[in-house]
């Protein structure tokens, strides 16, 4: 089935959000890290923010006391943001908080005198919680005892609330949306599917793919963390097979946050030689890194709206992904598709490319296309319109 065909008009935002000036307060709970998925987003939505006029304000890890233990700032952060909003609320009129994040505050607000809270989910936590354990059940993660106490249970808590005490939600994927509408009960008529964006630099890329000659070499990249979540236990099972079958094929693991031993111990010795592996990286960078690849594989496991995917189509690679969500990414017209969980299906796919040079051009072109239906500016400006929707509703 077509799912952008059923795909429920109320769940997307049209137009440019031209209004009102606002104040916003965007929280996250990470490291304003540029070169990090969430916090980059929150960076690139304030910067268009301001840009149009907006005023606009952050609150992340960084604004926690020095002293807190790393693994402590996950618990605390809500009471801390909770304490800024206080002290913050007659200023502000929107607070876009990423998931868990504003819970208790949502607790003791009065919505008639505080400002408007719209949740935003980077990646929702409980499709999450359910791969994990659908890795554990196979066999290929052992959970700590702790778990279910914390992780999979308190902050799956705290997540579903934020997302039912809101005045607005934000999804970034289908799966996500009807999860939280059909499981969590966050109301329908008040959520909404939205996207990730690229930046400037990355929008227009003098990019123009050719065919490839028989034997010319053909790169492959995986990009982020080398961590189960992202489906390397795939990867290593698929490119084992096709990097001893197919002698012209290298394979890239970009910004992996470990050591290149970690990632070549999981491959046969006799490929190491094809494997090159970039624990980390500055965003900027990431074209030039990405040149003289040609297949982006990201067999993801559980995703938000990964932005290696749109970055790495924008430098015109072609997707062999298990990530899709109802208006992004057609299998075999700008993606080769996959099922999650399926080595098989990675090795198929890549064949499809590697042995159809053709398909390969065509896949890469369409993907560069599709990347550039991607810009913050457009994307920014949806969400303003969303903004003002919830105020509008809030205020009535």
């Amino acid at each position: 089935m077509d799912e952008r065909a059923v795909e429920p008009e109320k769940n997307k935002i049209d137009g440019r959000g031209e209004g009102f000036i606002m104040n916003i307060l965007l929280s996250i709970h990470h490291e304003m890290n540029i070169n990090a998925g969430a916090a980059n987003v929150t960076y690139q939505l304030s910067r268009q923010y301001e840009q149009s006029g907006h005023q606009v304000s952050l609150f992340s890890y960084d604004n926690l006391p020095t002293y807190l233990p790393g693994r402590l700032k996950a618990i605390a952060f809500p009471y801390y943001l909770f304490k800024h909003i206080r002290r913050s609320r007659g200023r502000l009129d929107i607070v876009d908080a990423s998931s868990g994040d504003a819970w208790i505050w949502s607790l003791f607000r009065r919505k008639s005198r505080e400002p408007a809270l719209v949740t935003r989910s980077h990646g929702l936590e409980h499709t999450m919680h359910e791969g994990l354990l659908e890795e554990h059940k196979r066999g290929n993660i052992k959970l700590s005892w702790k778990y279910p106490i914390y992780h999979g249970g308190i902050r799956l808590w705290e997540v579903a609330l934020s997302f039912r005490k809101a005045d607005g939600a934000l999804f970034l994927n289908q799966q996500d949306y009807r999860y939280a509408v059909t499981r969590l009960k966050v109301k329908e008529d008040s959520t909404r599917l939205v996207r990730n964006g690229l930046p400037s630099e990355f929008l227009g890329l003098p990019i123009i793919p050719t065919i490839l000659e028989p034997g010319e070499p053909i790169r492959i990249v995986q990009i982020g963390s080398y961590i189960l979540r992202k489906g390397i236990r795939y990867t290593a099972e698929a490119m084992n097979l096709i990097l001893r079958e197919y002698p012209h094929v290298e394979i890239s693991f970009i910004g992996t946050g470990c050591q290149p031993e970690t990632v070549i111990a999981d491959y046969d010795p006799s490929v190491h030689s094809r494997i090159r592996v970039i624990p980390g990286y500055n965003h900027k960078e990431l074209p030039s890194l990405l040149t003289g690849h040609h297949i982006k594989l990201l067999p993801t496991l559980s995703e938000g709206y990964p932005l290696s995917l749109i970055e790495a189509m924008a430098c015109g690679l072609a997707p062999v992904t298990s990530f899709t969500t109802g208006d992004f990414l057609r299998d075999n017209e700008d993606a080769i598709v996959i099922p999650m969980r399926d080595s098989a299906a990675i090795i198929k796919g890549l064949k499809q490319l590697l042995e159809n040079p053709e398909l390969l051009l065509t896949l890469r072109s369409k993907a560069y296309e599709t990347a550039q239906l991607h810009d913050w500016g457009q994307i920014a400006g949806e969400a303003i319109q969303f903004y003002e929707e919830v105020r509008g509703v809030k205020g009535g």
